[in-house]
């Protein structure tokens, strides 16, 4: 559980309310208007250092290339050719210290902000952005709390994290059904951040409509926690058949390898977001990441225009593969750039108001998330989606959904060693 330094839990609600209260301190002193300008600022307000750090530097990593790439091409062209200039403010994984970084870059000017990568912090930062009439695009952060407050100004890429689950789960139950061996007990074991706290919620209440029973929901200190053999061990006593939850990389590769000592063989095994879906996690375990499953909104061997081009850039520059989280600050800076053209520039007001008009594909201004966008009034991507994939020999290979899939997830899991 989440808890706060007199030792209470903080849910949720509670998270939501002292947030609130945060950010409502005195509004930042308004710029004054003047000519159009020669470059657009644009800031990334994500966690470079701190436990979400890995998720945080990839998605500047791809923000800042397609930004570049931006400026290759010529820049703003709807703003006279007007460079993108960006800039980063870390979070240090600290949701009080990301509403502070977005005052900061707010008031040096940034016309647009994208973040955070952590979903407690994203819900800091949004208020705030809210409150100073800024646009704030976010591709990777999937609590539902962020777009369910009536705000303007905020808008979100990537599907919430309850359809992750969904997706996950049907999937499993499908494998399963055709193989004439339905799984039925399910184990979930997230980490105690804000969305860890919804992804437990979410796969709950999914497990039920698909006719599993959830023998364990868990969430645990992702601060603290260095040990899951308890965990592991009770599943293993209780004929656990399929494990899955929210878990950031290292706890990821931690609970894998605990696995693996302790012989543990669901039938199935995978990650909503979080640590599987991530460099680290397939660089650090090898052989035994393969056949795990796990859900995101893009995938390597997605048949996305300039998907190829872009990849090879991104090894090129950061000496390492494109991931889904570098490719949601692709796709956050394609909505700021369409946006941008349409807008004819940085008024805030007009930019929010082409951002909440956008209407891209999948492939369009290098947008890289799946289905492409359209946003509801709430802020939420009417389009947005994600997919199912399995990890063979530390490559993402799609599942699900069957417009998708490359290939086809292995049933039961195979055994450690077989």
């Amino acid at each position: 559980m989440t808890m706060d330094s007199q030792g209470k839990r903080i849910t949720r609600r509670r998270f939501l309310a002292g947030s609130a209260a945060a950010a409502a301190g005195g509004a930042l002193r308004p710029r004054p208007g003047h000519a159009q300008p020669k470059e657009v600022l644009l800031a990334a307000v994500v966690a470079l250092t701190g436990p979400n750090a890995a998720w945080g530097q990839r998605t500047w990593n791809g923000f800042q290339l397609a930004c570049d790439l931006v400026n290759e091409q010529g820049g703003v062209k709807a703003a006279g050719g007007a460079k993108l200039r960006y800039v980063v403010a870390d979070t240090e994984s600290k949701p009080e210290v990301a509403g502070s970084q977005t005052e900061k870059v707010i008031q040096r000017g940034a016309a647009a902000i994208t973040g955070t990568n952590q979903s407690a912090a994203t819900i800091v930062a949004t208020q705030i952005a809210e409150r100073e009439g800024v646009p704030f695009v976010c591709a990777t952060d999937v609590d539902p709390l962020i777009t369910s407050r009536g705000f303007k100004y905020t808008f979100r890429t990537s599907p919430v994290v309850e359809s992750y689950a969904r997706d996950l789960l049907g999937h499993i139950r499908e494998l399963g059904e055709k193989a004439g061996k339905p799984p039925r007990k399910l184990a979930i074991l997230s980490e105690n951040s804000i969305v860890g706290q919804s992804s437990v919620e979410g796969a709950q209440k999914v497990a039920k409509e698909l006719g599993y029973e959830v023998v364990d929901a868990s969430t645990y200190d992702a601060a603290k926690t260095q040990n899951f053999a308890a965990y592991i061990t009770r599943y293993r006593s209780g004929g656990v058949e399929v494990l899955i939850g929210h878990n950031k990389p290292n706890d990821a590769i931690l609970i894998t390898r605990t696995m693996k000592e302790l012989n543990f063989n669901p039938l199935a095994y995978g990650g909503i977001l979080g640590g599987h879906v991530s460099t680290e996690y397939v660089n650090a375990l090898g052989k035994d990441a393969d056949h795990v499953l796990a859900t995101t909104s893009w995938s390597a061997d997605a048949d996305i225009k300039g998907l190829k081009e872009l990849a090879a850039k991104y090894r090129e520059r950061f000496k390492e593969p494109l991931d889904s989280t570098a490719a949601g600050g692709f796709t956050a800076l394609a909505v700021l750039w369409d946006a941008l053209e349409r807008a004819g520039g940085a008024d805030r007001k007009k930019l929010r108001d082409a951002i909440a008009a956008t209407s891209l594909r999948t492939g369009d201004r290098m947008y890289m998330q799946l289905r492409g966008a359209r946003f509801l009034p709430s802020g939420e991507n009417s389009l947005a989606g994600g997919i199912v994939y399995t990890i063979r020999d530390k490559e993402w290979l799609t599942v699900a959904p069957r417009e998708y899939a490359k290939t086809q997830a292995v049933y039961p899991r195979p055994r450690w060693g077989a």
